[in-house]
């Protein structure tokens, strides 16, 4: 009856089109713990949603995540990435994988971004995805990411997000499911160099707007606390990171009114060669 009832809530959180609970979108530990904004993300986790924000990364580096999502195990996603900055702009390549054995994705993607003068970055994203049921066919479409953030003054950032503009889907027998389509819209505010604040307008196809506010605060660069909120249904989001010479760990978690805790965490290495 357990496994059951497992099945059942799994089909409800991995296919119904009316559920917040995906794992699928999962955005990064510092997303995590910052209300899950998508637009701003000046880490390499930013492969996860809006990757225009890697233009400013300087360092190659090589990162590894794990999210486990309301202590499910079968709800797990882990995350692979590289990132390369040139002088030709910042490349970069993303492994997704989520679920289980009986149900489970795997994202497969390539980005570009760049800097265009001192106060634009864009970035493209081409992304792959699919999904194996036991004793099914895979599936699998492909579709895109874009975004653009613009600094408007010394203190303000405004940038905006849009995934899967074309409405792709996955086709299942004679079923079909659009994979979900998101258009973000965001706001930073700094006044000093330790501190800021995001708030974030979040647009998903059929469902209702969300609004998100998340606060950072930064000592010397080396040490970050982060913490957010966002709604509906209210969740509230917190988190840390750590900088150790060529070593970036970031934590992230989230707590949802209904289904409990979801935790993440991520380990970058940056290398010593450095964009030109």
């Amino acid at each position: 009856m357990r496994n059951q009832i497992l099945i059942v809530s799994l089909a409800l959180l991995c296919f119904s089109a009316t559920s917040y609970s995906q794992s699928l979108y999962f955005s990064g530990p510092v997303s995590n713990s910052l209300a899950d904004v998508k637009v701003f993300d000046d880490t390499p986790w930013a492969t996860l949603s809006n990757v225009s924000c890697l233009s400013t990364q300087k360092s190659w580096s090589v990162n590894a995540s794990y999210q486990l999502r309301f202590n499910m195990e079968e709800l797990s996603t882990r995350v692979a990435s590289l990132v390369a900055p040139t002088k030709y702009g910042t490349f970069a390549a993303l492994l997704f994988q989520s679920g289980y054995s009986k149900s489970n994705y795997s994202r497969y993607a390539l980005s570009y971004s760049r800097l265009f003068g001192d106060k634009i970055s864009a970035g493209f994203q081409f992304n792959y995805l699919t999904h194996q049921l036991e004793n099914s066919a895979l599936v699998g479409n492909l579709y895109s990411s874009l975004g653009i953030t613009v600094q408007t003054t010394e203190a303000i950032d405004i940038g905006v997000f849009i995934q899967n503009a074309e409405q792709a889907k996955l086709n299942y027998y004679e079923t079909e499911y659009i994979i979900p389509s998101f258009f973000n819209i965001a706001l930073r505010w700094s006044t000093v160099s330790h501190f800021l604040i995001i708030g974030e307008f979040e647009k998903e196809t059929e469902h209702d707007p969300v609004y998100k506010t998340a606060v950072q605060f930064s000592f010397k660069d080396k040490l970050m606390v982060r913490g957010g909120v966002k709604g509906k249904p209210v969740e509230f989001t917190f988190g840390a990171g750590c900088q150790l010479s060529r070593i970036a760990i970031d934590v992230g978690f989230s707590h949802h009114q209904e289904l409990g805790l979801t935790s993440s965490a991520g380990i970058s290495y940056l290398f010593n060669r450095k964009k030109p």
